[in-house]
């Protein structure tokens, strides 16, 4: 009797044992693990040697030709403060005279401590950059049009003038050249005008990132709000009509952020050259942002299960200790991911879980409870052997 009673108890235990090894060997993930990623790039613009003073006697400005300290400093602190940084976006005017090398030999001088770490730069052309020599105080030698000094000392993809790139899959980076054909105003070449719509058309990345020289919007002075009103006439429409998210640009030496149809436009000219100040506010709006510092803009790519968010700390850079300060930060949130949803068939049930980790990042569980072969035959004998226990236990 007691032989009967140890079996009986020995197959109740296998039987329940059995259910719960099909339940666990049938577990499934039934998605992916969401990861986060980041990473930085700098965007600065307008390092061109400060002018100095007219020196009649040599026909030159007297820093000329000369290295510009400031945008060697900047530039140590940019590379010493950011070791991982991808690359540095330039909004143009790199030197003063476009159009002599020498200008361009002290340019490389200068942010050789980048270029030494293998940071890739990517520039915009700025006015100066066709420009030959100085004849006087604003007024220059006949225009390098052709970009030929620009064109040997920049090695950047397409035709150099103006071009694009996708970085990650996560950002598609659109060089426009406001200075290809500029007569007084931004009259933009049919050639340039057709690969621009064309680039955008054929882009399938949903953030956009343009960058050009000379700013949409403006509070330098009166003649540089007409320049910018024009410039946008030409812009404005084709970049807001294909969802572009960020503009840099250059030419004013400030620092100023402003949000226009729902578009943030940052002029960033701060990296060397003479600084300039607000005098003409009439195109500001409440919410704008300006200071006349050194500084760059140090932009943070978050890329949290597809959905990006692009984090922009603008630094100002004090010459005197070559330290820096926060100068204004904010955020743009990409549009949100295309998610699909997928369909498990369960043969019972479904029990589905949801954990959140220290990323905020949620893990989808399922747990499937099915009969297997294993199952039946042990559910079969257990049978057998409890039927037969229990006639022994009837006639004992």
């Amino acid at each position: 009797m007691k032989i009967e009673l140890i079996l009986l108890f020995l197959m109740v235990i296998l039987i329940s044992s059995s259910g719960s090894i099909s339940a666990e060997s049938s577990y499934k993930d039934t998605a992916s693990t969401n990861t986060m990623s980041s990473w930085h790039f700098i965007a600065l613009g307008d390092s061109r040697q400060q002018l100095g003073t007219w020196d009649s006697v040599r026909e030159q400005y007297s820093h000329e030709n000369s290295s510009n300290p400031i945008r060697a400093a900047l530039i140590n602190s940019i590379v010493e403060d950011n070791p991982n940084v991808e690359f540095i976006v330039h909004t143009g005017d790199m030197v003063a005279s476009g159009g002599e090398q020498d200008d361009w030999d002290r340019f490389f001088e200068d942010i050789e401590n980048a270029t030494n770490k293998n940071i890739p730069f990517y520039y915009a052309v700025g006015n100066h950059e066709i420009y030959t020599y100085a004849e006087g105080p604003g007024d220059y030698g006949d225009d390098d049009d052709d970009f030929s000094t620009y064109l040997v000392n920049v090695d950047l993809p397409g035709n150099e003038r103006y071009y694009s790139f996708n970085y990650k899959n996560q950002i598609h980076f659109v060089f426009i050249n406001t200075e290809e054909y500029w007569n007084g105003k931004f009259n933009i070449t049919p050639d340039q005008k057709s690969w621009l719509i064309g680039d955008l058309e054929n882009n399938t990345i949903d953030f956009v990132v343009a960058v050009f020289h000379r700013p949409c919007y403006s509070i330098r002075n009166a003649g540089r709000v007409r320049d910018a009103q024009n410039a946008r006439s030409v812009l404005e429409p084709i970049l807001l009509q294909y969802d572009v998210d960020l503009m840099f640009s250059g030419h004013d030496h400030y620092y100023y952020r402003t949000i226009r149809n729902d578009t943030t436009y940052i002029t960033t000219g701060g990296a060397g050259a003479d600084l300039y100040t607000n005098e003409d506010l009439s195109e500001w709006q409440e919410g704008d942002v300006y200071f006349s510092e050194y500084h760059y803009c140090n932009v943070t790519v978050v890329n949290v299960g597809g959905n990006l968010s692009v984090n922009v700390d603008t630094l100002i850079f004090h010459e005197s200790n070559k330290s820096t300060t926060l100068g204004d930060s904010f955020q743009i949130l990409a549009p949100p991911a295309e998610t699909t949803t997928s369909t498990t068939e369960i043969t019972q049930s479904t029990i589905t879980t949801e954990k959140t980790t220290s990323s905020n990042i949620t893990t989808s569980m399922t747990t499937e409870s099915r009969v297997t072969p294993y199952t039946f035959i042990t559910t079969i004998i257990g049978l057998v052997v409890i039927s037969y226990s229990l006639k022994k236990l009837k006639y004992n």
